[in-house]
C-alpha cells in the first residue's frame, strides 16, 4: 500500500487505522497506525525548551526578528523561526531535510508554534528578510548569547574555513580550498571565544575572499559594538593574520595580536641566523623550547617582537636500537633502560610567532602553550560543519546564506551552553550529545487542563541520565521561580555564571540581584 501523506492529512480522519496481523521470526503481531497521536523521538526537547524560557532566548530572539508579511494570510514568525530552529538542532544541512520535522506535533508547541512550515516558507522567508537587518539581529543575538562573560578575560581566535559548493550560486568561485581543490565555495570568517567553543560571529564570503582582509569589516564591527571592558585581552589566529594590514590596525586600537608567521625568505633567515649563532633555547614545557628576538619584514612600519618555537631534541638511543622517541609524556620503550643514550641532532620545524603583547606580563615560554591552545578552534570547525549546518543551507542568492550560518551558530551556542549545565568540565559535541540529550520517545496526555509529557529514554545509561534531568530540570524551574521579577539579561547572566562556574573560577558575571546566592549556592 502507497500513501501520500502532506502534513496535516491522516490515512484514516479521525480514528486509528484497524490493526492487522503481521508474522514476525518473534511470532504473530496486530500492528496498527495512529497518525493523530501527539508523540515524538526527540522527547527530552521539552528540556532544552525549559532553558531557552528560563533565560530568555527564545522570546528575545522573536522580538528582534526583522521578517514581516503582509496581509493575514502569511505565516506566523514564530512558525518560521521554529522550524528552522528544529531542523538545525536535529543536525540537518539541507532545506529540504525540513520535511522531517513536519510531522512532529509535540514539539512545536513547546516553542509557542501553532505549527510547522514547508521548506520552502523557510527558504523564502530567509530571502525577504532584508540583509543588513538580518545580520544585524542575528549578530545581536550571538553578542548577547556571551557578553556578560566578555567582561572576564578573554582571548579572541579568528580563523577561515572553506565551504565547499556544487552548483552555480552567488559568490561561488574557485579560491583556495585545500581538500577539494578547483571547487568553487564559500568561505567563512569567524570569531571564537577560546577555551569555551563559543562562536561570537561569522561573516560568509564569496571563495576568493579568503584572506584575512576580507574578515576585517566584520571584526572591528564585532568589537566595536562592545563596551572597550569587554574587549579581549588580545587576538589570536594563524600564519594568514600575521600581516602588516591587520597588526597596524590592531596596534592603532591598542589591542595586542599574537599570530604565526609565514616561513618567507626573512623569516627563514632569522631561524638559520639564530641557529648559527648557538642561541640558548629555554625550556617552555611540555617538551617545548622558545627563543625571543625581533624582526621586521619588509612591508612592515617597524620591528615587533618575534617567538621562534620548537619541539624539544629527542634524547635517541644509538647502535642497533636506533628509535627516537619524540613523546616525552610517554612511558618509555621496553627495555630503554639499558640503552646507551646520546644526544640526536635536531631535525624538525620552528614556528615563528609575532605577538604585540607585553614581554613582562606574557613572557616567551608562556608563549608557547597559549599558541598551541589556538588548535581548539578547528575542533569547533569540526562540529559546526559536520554535526551542524555550516556546510549546508545553500541557496542560490549569498544573503540567505549569511543568514543562516549565524542562526546555526546561534543554535550551536545555545545547545552547547545547555550541555554544560549536565557537564561543566568537559565539552561534549552534538554527535554524542543529541543522541542522549535529545533522543527519547514522548507522548502527550491532556487531562482536566492539565499537560503532562511522558519521555521513555532508551539510552544505555537511562538511570544515570534520568536523575541528571530531574536535577537539571528542577534548577532550571527553581529559578523561574525565584527570578520571575528579573530582567531576561539577569537571569541569563545568573545561568551562564552557573554553566561556566569551572571555566569563572567561582566568580560572579555582573551584580546579580538578591536571591542569586541561593541559586548558586552548590
Amino acid at each position: 500500500m502507497i500513501c501520500t501523506h502532506p502534513a496535516g492529512e491522516t490515512f484514516f480522519p479521525g480514528k486509528k487505522s484497524p490493526p492487522w496481523p503481521v508474522d514476525t521470526p518473534g511470532g504473530r503481531y496486530y500492528a496498527e497506525l495512529d497518525l493523530d497521536a501527539p508523540v515524538t523521538r526527540e522527547g527530552q526537547l521539552i528540556f532544552f525548551a525549559q532553558f531557552l524560557r528560563t533565560g530568555g532566548r527564545w522570546e528575545r530572539l522573536l522580538q528582534g526578528c526583522p521578517l514581516h508579511y503582509e496581509g493575514n494570510r502569511g505565516s506566523k514568525i514564530v512558525d518560521v523561526v521554529g522550524t528552522a530552529a528544529l531542523s538545525i538542532l536535529s543536525g540537518h544541512w539541507r532545506y529540504s531535510h525540513m520535511s522531517a520535522v513536519r510531522g512532529d506535533t509535540l514539539n512545536p508547541p513547546l516553542l509557542g508554534m501553532s505549527a510547522t512550515v514547508s521548506e520552502d516558507v523557510v527558504r523564502r522567508a530567509m530571502k525577504r528578510i532584508d540583509e543588513s537587518a538580518g545580520l544585524a539581529w542575528l549578530s545581536g543575538e550571538l553578542r548577547a548569547c556571551v557578553e556578560p562573560v566578555l567582561s572576564q578575560s578573554w582571548i579572541l581566535d579568528i580563523d577561515t574555513t572553506i565551504k565547499p559548493l556544487y552548483g552555480h550560486q552567488q559568490g561561488a568561485q574557485i579560491g583556495y580550498n585545500p581538500h577539494k581543490p578547483g571547487r568553487p565555495s564559500h568561505c567563512y570568517h569567524s570569531y571564537f571565544m577560546a577555551n569555551t567553543r563559543l562562536c561570537l560571529g561569522v561573516e560568509a564570503c564569496g571563495g576568493k575572499e579568503h584572506a584575512a582582509q576580507h574578515g576585517l569589516p566584520g571584526l572591528w564591527k564585532l568589537l566595536e559594538a562592545l563596551p572597550r571592558t569587554h574587549w579581549p585581552a588580545f587576538l589570536r589566529g594563524d600564519c594568514g593574520y600575521g600581516n602588516e594590514v591587520l597588526l597596524a590596525a590592531a596596534e592603532a586600537r591598542g589591542l595586542p595580536c599574537f599570530f604565526k608567521l609565514r616561513h618567507t625568505a626573512k623569516v627563514k633567515s632569522l631561524v638559520a641566523r639564530m641557529q648559527r649563532s648557538g642561541a640558548e633555547w629555554t625550556a617552555a614545557g611540555e617538551g617545548w623550547e622558545v627563543l625571543e628576538s625581533s624582526l621586521r619584514l619588509s612591508g612592515w612600519s617597524r620591528e615587533r617582537r618575534v617567538v621562534l618555537m620548537r619541539e624539544e631534541p629527542a634524547v635517541a638511543p644509538v647502535g642497533e636500537q636506533g628509535r627516537r622517541r619524540r613523546d616525552h609524556l610517554q612511558p618509555g620503550l621496553p627495555g630503554s633502560g639499558t640503552w646507551q643514550r646520546s644526544a640526536a641532532p635536531w631535525a624538525g620545524k620552528i614556528a615563528v610567532l609575532v605577538t604585540t603583547l607585553d614581554p613582562q606580563a606574557y613572557p616567551a615560554v608562556a608563549l608557547a602553550r597559549l599558541y598551541r591552545e589556538r588548535a581548539d578552534a578547528e575542533n569547533i570547525y569540526d562540529e559546526l560543519k559536520n554535526q551542524w549546518g555550516w556546510a549546508g543551507y545553500t541557496t542560490q542568492k549569498l544573503a540567505p546564506c549569511r543568514l543562516m550560518a549565524n542562526l546555526v551558530a546561534l543554535l550551536y551556542n545555545w545547545w552547547h551552553l545547555y550541555v554544560r549545565l549536565y557537564d561543566g568540565e568537559h565539552h561534549r559535541e552534538a554527535i554524542t550529545s543529541r543522541p542522549t540529550l535529545r533522543n527519547g520517545v514522548a507522548r502527550l496526555a491532556e487531562h482536566q487542563g492539565q499537560r503532562k509529557i511522558t519521555v521513555s529514554l532508551q539510552h544505555e545509561e537511562s538511570d544515570a541520565l534520568s536523575q541528571a534531568i530531574v536535577i537539571v530540570s528542577n534548577y532550571l524551574q527553581r529559578v523561574n521561580a525565584i527570578a520571575q521579577r528579573w530582567t531576561i539579561e539577569q537571569r541569563w547572566t545568573l545561568l551562564l555564571t552557573r554553566i561556566l562556574r569551572r571555566w569563572l573560577g567561582g566568580k560572579w558575571l555582573g551584580q546579580l540581584p538578591e536571591g542569586a546566592g541561593l541559586l548558586l549556592a552548590g
